[in-house]
């Protein structure tokens, strides 16, 4: 998916800019795993054109609809090179200049939210790899965390419900089922990961 017509806004003492702070008007690109803002033009001072906020990284994030601004997504996004609990946490704005936001916002959060919900399975599976290897040697189960399932729908089901916006000008990329001779017929030897 992308969304011409943005303005991005990062500020935090781990950006590596003038000032700790950047802002351009460009494109933004979702996946189903990062937002990646491509500039209009390159930043003279620092030369950065491009940013990628993944989207297991990124915290606290908020929509606002104000009534005499622009449109606006804002969070907060722990670097890549410190990890997921990492220290260092850039935050970000995203406006958006032109039209409106009813395709876009809603992909964002339920994308979010799968992210979230994968990375959650995974960790429970290592707990569980690691209880039953603490109980193989006599070890105690670690303690389980309290709270509820995040929603798990993947976002290419989100695609199949009809999101009808005529003021959002966002591009949706959907890729074409290919047919049954252009398929592969025997499994990859080594699948994709999850996140």
């Amino acid at each position: 998916m992308s969304r011409g017509g943005v303005q991005l806004e990062l500020r935090g003492p781990a950006l590596r800019t003038r000032g700790s702070k950047w802002g351009a008007r460009g494109t933004i690109f979702l996946s189903n795993m990062r937002l990646v803002f491509v500039a209009d033009k390159p930043d003279n001072t620092s030369g950065l054109q491009a940013f990628e906020l993944p989207l297991a990284y990124i915290s606290e994030e908020d929509f606002k609809q104000p009534v005499f601004f622009a449109n606006n997504l804002s969070g907060r996004c722990n670097m890549v090179e410190a990890g997921a609990e990492g220290p260092e946490t850039i935050q970000w704005t995203l406006y958006f200049k032109e039209g409106g936001v009813g395709t876009f916002i809603p992909f964002f959060f339920r994308s979010c939210a799968y992210v979230r919900s994968v990375a959650g399975r995974m960790q429970q599976q290592q707990q569980q790899q690691q209880a039953d290897a603490g109980q193989q040697f006599g070890y105690p189960p670690p303690a389980a965390g309290a709270g509820g399932d995040p929603p798990t729908t993947p976002p290419q089901q989100f695609l199949q419900t009809a999101l009808v916006d005529p003021s959002d000008p966002t591009k949706v990329y959907l890729t074409q089922p290919l047919d049954s001779s252009q398929q592969r017929q025997d499994a990859p030897k080594f699948p994709a990961p999850l996140v």
